[in-house]
């Protein structure tokens, strides 16, 4: 069986243009992923942002369990028009 690998990349926003200092949201979110399991392969600088390169390896998931088909139950309607009603 071959290893699950997944691959993910993030721009992550930068405070000030240039540097590495990273904005709240985006520090946050680095954090958790890395809290997941993630961990950061490649950091490539850009002007506004940060490109990261985040892998995680592990188990395939497993394929989600569709429900089981559950006969369909008609309820007879009552039929429309006025002759049904008393009316003319």
């Amino acid at each position: 069986m071959a290893d699950y690998k997944e691959v993910l990349h993030e721009r992550l926003w930068v405070r000030v243009p240039g540097t590495d200092k990273l904005r709240r949201t985006a520090q946050a979110r680095l954090k958790h992923l890395l809290a997941n399991g993630w961990r950061e392969v490649e950091r490539t600088q850009e002007t506004d942002f940060i490109r990261v390169r985040l892998e995680r390896t592990g188990h395939p998931p497993r394929s989600a369990r569709l429900p089981r088909a559950v006969a369909e139950t008609r309820v007879e309607r009552r039929p429309r028009g006025g002759q049904s009603r008393g009316r003319r």
